[in-house]
């Protein structure tokens, strides 16, 4: 990708009025992401507890543990990946792909847990392995959406802290939601249905993002803009 196509995509080159729809969808998308993300937590727990037990190393050790590890690498991925690729396509995939991840969580897990299991490591070891396998990929790539936004949302250097902040801040409370959400009411119902409804919805974003960015691009080839 060139210079000039991220230049296309960036607040700057957007009129007033559509940078702040813009900035609003790119707030929405850190919200969904973050819901997601802590849903995927909670549900990690009832994925493994079948297999490893609900000992209290299984889900803050393995579940927890992973989660803040990925978090982090997904951190650093998406700090690295800015500038370097468009902001709205990478969204776009890493919703998708998560969200494909997600359906397929219930159809591979049991495969997953039982090959863990035989290796013959105790519950410890064995449900942080298979929490690596079964949560680590996805929650890297979630991890990269909030520097990913952050950077398309910062105009200006002094706008650094504010834009940071909102971002924390708003998908915190959305993670905090989707705890909520979860926790109450979403794990009395089927797993296997709850996953894969949450990764079509995740999915589905993920593509009307990606839809977005096709539309934009051929509205401004043309106009015979530069892409």
């Amino acid at each position: 990708m060139t210079n000039s196509e991220a230049i296309t995509y960036s607040p700057a080159g957007l009129a007033e009025p559509r940078r702040r729809l813009a900035a609003a969808m790119m707030v929405f998308i850190a919200c969904a992401c973050g819901w997601f993300m802590m849903e995927l937590e909670i549900l990690g727990v009832r994925v493994l507890v079948p297999y490893f037990g609900s000992a209290v190393y299984v889900i803050t050790g393995s579940v927890i543990g992973v989660f803040l590890l990925s978090l982090s690498i997904g951190y650093l991925l998406g700090g690295w990946l800015c500038g370097k690729i468009n902001a709205w396509t990478s969204l776009g995939v890493v919703m998708v792909t998560v969200g494909i991840w997600q359906c397929g969580i219930p159809f591979f897990s049991e495969p997953v847990c039982n090959a863990i299991f035989d290796l013959g490591l105790d519950e410890k070891w064995g449900s942080l392995l298979a929490s690596l396998v079964l949560f680590g990929a996805p929650t890297v790539l979630l991890g990269t959406v909030s520097p990913t936004v952050m950077h398309w949302l910062t105009r200006q250097a002094s706008q650094s802290g504010f834009n940071a902040g909102l971002v924390m801040a708003t998908s915190t409370m959305a993670s905090f939601a989707g705890c909520v959400v979860t926790a109450f009411y979403l794990v009395l119902y089927s797993l296997r249905r709850t996953l894969c409804i949450s990764g079509m919805i995740l999915a589905g974003l993920g593509v009307i993002v990606l839809a977005g960015v096709m539309i934009w691009s051929r509205t401004r080839q043309g106009k015979g803009q530069p892409q």
